[in-house]
Protein backbone atom coordinates (compact mmCIF):
# COMPACT_ATOMS: atom_id res chain seq x y z
CA UNK A 1 0.00 0.00 0.00
CA UNK A 2 2.68 2.33 0.52
CA UNK A 3 4.48 1.82 -2.29
CA UNK A 4 1.30 2.60 -4.34
CA UNK A 5 1.24 5.72 -2.37
CA UNK A 6 4.59 6.59 -3.12
CA UNK A 7 3.99 6.06 -7.09
CA UNK A 8 0.77 7.69 -7.07
CA UNK A 9 2.41 10.81 -5.47
CA UNK A 10 5.86 10.35 -7.96
CA UNK A 11 3.25 10.37 -11.01
CA UNK A 12 1.23 13.42 -9.70
CA UNK A 13 4.59 15.41 -9.26
CA UNK A 14 5.44 14.36 -12.55
CA UNK A 15 2.89 15.30 -14.38
CA UNK A 16 2.73 18.34 -12.89
CA UNK A 17 5.97 19.36 -13.09
CA UNK A 18 5.94 18.42 -16.81
CA UNK A 19 2.55 21.00 -17.57
CA UNK A 20 4.09 23.33 -15.36
CA UNK A 21 7.21 23.59 -17.60
CA UNK A 22 5.32 24.16 -20.43
CA UNK A 23 3.59 26.54 -19.14
CA UNK A 24 7.03 28.29 -18.65
CA UNK A 25 8.59 27.81 -21.83
CA UNK A 26 7.14 31.34 -23.20
CA UNK A 27 8.41 32.60 -19.82
CA UNK A 28 11.59 31.90 -20.28
CA UNK A 29 11.91 31.95 -23.76
CA UNK A 30 11.19 36.18 -23.74
CA UNK A 31 13.37 36.48 -20.80
CA UNK A 32 16.43 34.60 -22.34
CA UNK A 33 15.80 36.13 -25.99
CA UNK A 34 15.65 39.35 -24.15
CA UNK A 35 19.22 39.03 -23.55
CA UNK A 36 20.42 37.83 -26.72
CA UNK A 37 22.68 39.65 -29.33
CA UNK A 38 21.72 39.08 -32.77
CA UNK A 39 23.96 36.67 -33.74
CA UNK A 40 22.70 34.53 -31.17
CA UNK A 41 18.35 35.46 -32.56
CA UNK A 42 18.57 34.65 -35.29
CA UNK A 43 20.24 31.49 -35.81
CA UNK A 44 18.82 27.84 -36.48
CA UNK A 45 18.97 25.63 -34.53
CA UNK A 46 17.86 28.11 -31.75
CA UNK A 47 20.09 28.84 -29.11
CA UNK A 48 18.43 28.42 -25.76
CA UNK A 49 21.05 29.78 -23.40
CA UNK A 50 22.80 32.28 -24.79
CA UNK A 51 26.87 32.46 -24.56
CA UNK A 52 27.13 35.69 -24.22
CA UNK A 53 24.01 37.76 -22.33
CA UNK A 54 23.93 41.21 -23.25
CA UNK A 55 22.59 44.86 -22.18
CA UNK A 56 22.19 45.77 -26.13
CA UNK A 57 18.50 45.03 -26.66
CA UNK A 58 17.36 46.82 -24.07
CA UNK A 59 19.80 50.22 -24.80
CA UNK A 60 18.14 49.79 -28.38
CA UNK A 61 14.64 49.76 -26.99
CA UNK A 62 15.11 52.98 -25.60
CA UNK A 63 17.07 54.41 -27.88
CA UNK A 64 14.87 53.29 -31.16
CA UNK A 65 11.44 53.86 -29.97
CA UNK A 66 9.97 56.17 -27.37
CA UNK A 67 9.77 53.64 -24.34
CA UNK A 68 10.25 56.40 -21.92
CA UNK A 69 6.39 57.85 -22.85
CA UNK A 70 5.26 54.49 -23.42
CA UNK A 71 5.69 53.18 -20.17
CA UNK A 72 4.47 57.05 -18.85
CA UNK A 73 1.34 56.57 -20.43
CA UNK A 74 0.82 53.10 -18.89
CA UNK A 75 1.33 54.87 -15.61
CA UNK A 76 -0.85 57.31 -16.17
CA UNK A 77 -3.94 55.47 -17.45
CA UNK A 78 -3.37 52.96 -14.74
CA UNK A 79 -3.08 54.22 -11.67
CA UNK A 80 -5.78 57.23 -12.99
CA UNK A 81 -8.03 53.67 -13.35
CA UNK A 82 -7.18 52.35 -10.59
CA UNK A 83 -7.83 54.98 -8.21
CA UNK A 84 -11.19 56.46 -9.67
CA UNK A 85 -12.35 52.15 -9.44
CA UNK A 86 -11.48 51.71 -6.32
CA UNK A 87 -12.47 55.01 -4.70
CA UNK A 88 -16.13 55.19 -6.34
CA UNK A 89 -16.39 51.40 -6.08
CA UNK A 90 -15.47 51.38 -2.14
CA UNK A 91 -18.74 54.00 -2.02
CA UNK A 92 -20.71 52.04 -3.92
CA UNK A 93 -20.18 48.59 -2.38
CA UNK A 94 -20.58 49.82 1.22
CA UNK A 95 -23.32 51.50 0.48
CA UNK A 96 -25.10 48.03 -1.21
CA UNK A 97 -23.46 46.03 1.16
CA UNK A 98 -24.07 47.45 4.58
CA UNK A 99 -27.22 50.08 4.18
CA UNK A 100 -29.70 47.43 1.79
CA UNK A 101 -32.41 49.52 -0.47
CA UNK A 102 -35.31 47.89 -2.65
CA UNK A 103 -33.88 47.73 -5.73
CA UNK A 104 -30.28 47.30 -4.71
CA UNK A 105 -29.92 43.51 -5.61
CA UNK A 106 -31.27 44.27 -8.79
CA UNK A 107 -28.69 46.97 -9.95
CA UNK A 108 -25.71 44.97 -8.26
CA UNK A 109 -26.73 42.22 -10.72
CA UNK A 110 -27.34 44.37 -13.86
CA UNK A 111 -23.94 45.98 -13.05
CA UNK A 112 -22.24 42.65 -13.16
CA UNK A 113 -24.32 41.97 -16.52
CA UNK A 114 -22.67 44.39 -17.94
CA UNK A 115 -19.80 42.05 -17.72
CA UNK A 116 -21.84 39.11 -19.88
CA UNK A 117 -20.72 40.05 -22.65
CA UNK A 118 -17.08 40.04 -24.28
CA UNK A 119 -14.78 43.01 -24.06
CA UNK A 120 -14.12 41.77 -27.57
CA UNK A 121 -17.47 42.04 -28.45
CA UNK A 122 -17.88 45.61 -27.48
CA UNK A 123 -14.79 46.62 -28.96
CA UNK A 124 -16.20 48.21 -31.89
CA UNK A 125 -19.30 50.14 -30.08
CA UNK A 126 -16.67 51.31 -27.87
CA UNK A 127 -14.81 52.38 -30.91
CA UNK A 128 -17.77 54.79 -32.69
CA UNK A 129 -18.29 56.38 -29.13
CA UNK A 130 -14.95 57.24 -28.54
CA UNK A 131 -14.51 58.25 -32.06
CA UNK A 132 -17.99 60.69 -31.33
CA UNK A 133 -15.94 62.09 -28.60
CA UNK A 134 -13.24 62.73 -30.81
CA UNK A 135 -10.97 60.71 -27.86
CA UNK A 136 -9.37 58.54 -30.07
CA UNK A 137 -5.58 58.32 -29.91
CA UNK A 138 -5.68 59.82 -26.19
CA UNK A 139 -5.05 58.33 -22.34
CA UNK A 140 -8.68 59.45 -21.41
CA UNK A 141 -10.06 57.09 -23.71
CA UNK A 142 -8.57 54.04 -22.38
CA UNK A 143 -9.42 55.35 -18.76
CA UNK A 144 -13.00 55.55 -19.76
CA UNK A 145 -13.02 52.01 -21.37
CA UNK A 146 -10.72 50.17 -18.31
CA UNK A 147 -12.88 51.82 -16.06
CA UNK A 148 -15.97 50.01 -17.63
CA UNK A 149 -14.24 46.55 -17.79
CA UNK A 150 -12.71 46.78 -13.92
CA UNK A 151 -15.13 48.50 -12.41
CA UNK A 152 -18.03 45.69 -11.71
CA UNK A 153 -15.18 43.19 -10.46
CA UNK A 154 -13.84 45.79 -7.73
CA UNK A 155 -17.61 46.24 -6.69
CA UNK A 156 -17.85 42.33 -5.86
CA UNK A 157 -14.75 42.28 -4.60
CA UNK A 158 -15.03 44.63 -1.78
CA UNK A 159 -18.48 44.24 -1.78
CA UNK A 160 -17.64 40.51 -0.06
CA UNK A 161 -15.41 41.79 2.27
CA UNK A 162 -18.28 44.82 3.32
CA UNK A 163 -20.73 42.27 4.07
CA UNK A 164 -18.64 40.39 6.27
CA UNK A 165 -17.89 43.41 8.43
CA UNK A 166 -19.07 43.77 12.32
CA UNK A 167 -22.56 46.18 12.10
CA UNK A 168 -22.08 46.15 15.47
CA UNK A 169 -18.90 48.81 15.03
CA UNK A 170 -20.22 51.12 13.11
CA UNK A 171 -23.41 51.51 14.29
CA UNK A 172 -21.34 52.68 17.39
CA UNK A 173 -19.32 54.97 15.61
CA UNK A 174 -22.89 56.52 14.25
CA UNK A 175 -24.03 56.26 17.91
CA UNK A 176 -20.61 58.36 19.01
CA UNK A 177 -21.76 61.18 16.38
CA UNK A 178 -19.72 59.95 13.98
CA UNK A 179 -21.55 59.94 10.08
CA UNK A 180 -22.25 56.89 8.21
CA UNK A 181 -19.85 58.67 5.60
CA UNK A 182 -17.21 59.49 8.23
CA UNK A 183 -17.14 55.60 9.88
CA UNK A 184 -16.70 54.76 6.06
CA UNK A 185 -13.33 56.52 6.40
CA UNK A 186 -12.94 56.61 9.69
CA UNK A 187 -13.53 52.69 10.92
CA UNK A 188 -14.07 50.58 7.71
CA UNK A 189 -11.24 51.74 5.85
CA UNK A 190 -8.63 50.94 8.25
CA UNK A 191 -10.42 47.57 8.93
CA UNK A 192 -10.83 46.89 5.28
CA UNK A 193 -7.72 48.19 3.85
CA UNK A 194 -6.55 44.34 2.44
CA UNK A 195 -10.51 43.65 0.95
CA UNK A 196 -10.06 47.78 -0.87
CA UNK A 197 -6.54 46.74 -1.89
CA UNK A 198 -6.83 43.24 -3.54
CA UNK A 199 -9.72 45.25 -5.85
CA UNK A 200 -7.56 47.67 -6.86
CA UNK A 201 -4.80 45.44 -7.20
CA UNK A 202 -6.92 42.98 -9.83
CA UNK A 203 -7.36 46.78 -11.37
CA UNK A 204 -4.35 47.60 -11.62
CA UNK A 205 -3.37 44.51 -12.94
CA UNK A 206 -5.85 44.69 -15.69
CA UNK A 207 -4.99 47.71 -16.86
CA UNK A 208 -1.29 47.87 -16.95
CA UNK A 209 -1.92 44.75 -19.26
CA UNK A 210 -4.97 45.60 -21.48
CA UNK A 211 -3.82 45.60 -24.73
CA UNK A 212 -6.60 45.25 -27.38
CA UNK A 213 -8.20 48.42 -26.77
CA UNK A 214 -4.91 50.50 -26.36
CA UNK A 215 -3.75 48.65 -29.55
CA UNK A 216 -7.39 49.83 -31.52
CA UNK A 217 -7.75 53.38 -29.67
CA UNK A 218 -4.50 55.03 -30.07
CA UNK A 219 -2.21 54.90 -32.98
CA UNK A 220 0.50 57.49 -31.97
CA UNK A 221 3.17 57.39 -28.59
CA UNK A 222 1.54 60.35 -27.11
CA UNK A 223 -1.17 57.66 -26.42
CA UNK A 224 0.22 54.76 -26.36
CA UNK A 225 1.14 52.21 -23.20
CA UNK A 226 3.88 49.79 -23.05
CA UNK A 227 1.76 46.88 -24.33
CA UNK A 228 1.49 48.78 -27.69
CA UNK A 229 4.83 49.97 -27.37
CA UNK A 230 6.37 46.59 -27.32
CA UNK A 231 4.27 45.43 -30.59
CA UNK A 232 6.64 48.41 -32.44
CA UNK A 233 9.66 46.05 -32.72
CA UNK A 234 7.36 44.19 -35.48
CA UNK A 235 7.95 45.71 -39.07
CA UNK A 236 6.69 45.03 -42.38
CA UNK A 237 9.74 42.90 -43.22
CA UNK A 238 11.75 42.30 -40.18
CA UNK A 239 11.09 41.64 -36.65
CA UNK A 240 13.40 42.39 -33.56
CA UNK A 241 12.67 39.75 -31.62
CA UNK A 242 15.29 40.48 -28.59
CA UNK A 243 14.25 44.22 -28.67
CA UNK A 244 10.23 42.69 -28.18
CA UNK A 245 10.62 40.87 -25.98
CA UNK A 246 13.02 43.08 -23.83
CA UNK A 247 10.09 45.78 -24.57
CA UNK A 248 7.54 42.75 -22.86
CA UNK A 249 9.79 42.04 -20.08
CA UNK A 250 9.75 45.52 -19.25
CA UNK A 251 6.02 45.75 -19.42
CA UNK A 252 5.78 42.54 -16.94
CA UNK A 253 8.01 44.04 -14.49
CA UNK A 254 6.36 46.55 -12.77
CA UNK A 255 3.06 44.06 -12.45
CA UNK A 256 5.51 41.07 -11.35
CA UNK A 257 7.03 43.62 -8.50
CA UNK A 258 3.66 44.96 -7.58
CA UNK A 259 1.88 41.67 -7.13
CA UNK A 260 5.28 40.41 -4.65
CA UNK A 261 5.07 43.82 -2.47
CA UNK A 262 0.85 43.59 -2.27
CA UNK A 263 0.33 39.73 -2.35
CA UNK A 264 -0.73 39.66 1.23
CA UNK A 265 -3.24 42.28 0.89
CA UNK A 266 -4.39 40.38 -2.34
CA UNK A 267 -4.92 37.08 -0.76
CA UNK A 268 -6.58 38.33 2.54
CA UNK A 269 -8.95 40.83 0.09
CA UNK A 270 -10.21 37.69 -1.71
CA UNK A 271 -10.19 35.06 1.03
CA UNK A 272 -12.19 37.29 3.62
CA UNK A 273 -15.75 36.84 1.59
CA UNK A 274 -15.20 33.25 1.51
CA UNK A 275 -15.94 31.80 4.82
CA UNK A 276 -19.24 33.35 6.61
CA UNK A 277 -18.46 33.83 10.23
Amino acid sequence: MRDRILESKALSYSVAIFVLSLMMMPIYWTVVTAFKPDTETYVFPPVYFPSSPTFEPFRLLFESYPFMDYVANSLIVTVSTTLIVTVIGMMAAYGVSLYPFRGGKVMLMTLLATRIIPPLSLLLPFYLVVSYLDLVDTLLSMIIANIYLTYPFAVLIMKAFFDNFPREVIESAIVDGCSRTGALFRIVLPVGAPGIASAGIITFLWTWNEFIYAFVFTSTSKAQPVTVGSYDAIGDIFVNWNQMCAGALVAALPGILFVFVAQKYLIAGLTSGAVKA
